[in-house]
């Protein structure tokens, strides 16, 4: 994308596996220029990444390649002793909802403070580097907030 005279996304990785979300920041773009941005990010997405990206984050944390990524998840947090054997998918789904639905009735949380709240939800180590390969690798979205911006126009 950047020979097309965008700036440079952020690359952003967890050891060694690539974040695929992006947070775009369009403040002061057209509607048609985004629409072309987001056709040649998609083609050159699905043409140079997709395929080796995908297939590396399954290697590191999902080499089962179960279907149901919260059974993948307690898989990859089990097979790494992140967890003790008894830690049921359950137990995982119902932390996740806790950690994605998590409200603060009417505190004046900055983002960061409320991720930071958010990811005690879970009853294991988030800041753990090997956790956070499998949630890279599994549920990025967990980690969508640490997300840098990206202004590709600049």
């Amino acid at each position: 994308m950047v020979h097309k005279g965008y700036t440079e996304p952020p690359l952003q990785m967890v050891n060694g596996v690539v974040i695929n979300l992006v947070h775009f920041n369009f403040s002061g773009v057209s509607e048609e220029r985004q629409m072309k941005f987001h056709h040649g990010f998609g083609a050159c997405f699905d043409r140079n990444v997709m395929y080796v990206e995908s297939a590396y984050r399954d290697d590191a944390a999902n080499p089962e390649l179960y279907r149901d990524l919260d059974v993948a998840m307690v898989d990859c947090l089990r097979r790494h002793e992140l967890v003790p054997v008894e830690y049921t998918v359950a137990q995982y789904r119902k932390e996740s909802d806790a950690f994605t639905n998590m409200t603060f009735d009417g505190e004046q949380l900055a983002q960061q403070q409320a991720y930071d709240r958010r990811r005690k939800a879970y009853s294991f180590d988030f800041d753990n580097p090997q956790v956070r390969t499998c949630v890279a690798g599994i549920n990025p979205n967990a980690i969508a907030d640490e997300i840098k911006e990206w202004r590709p126009f600049d």
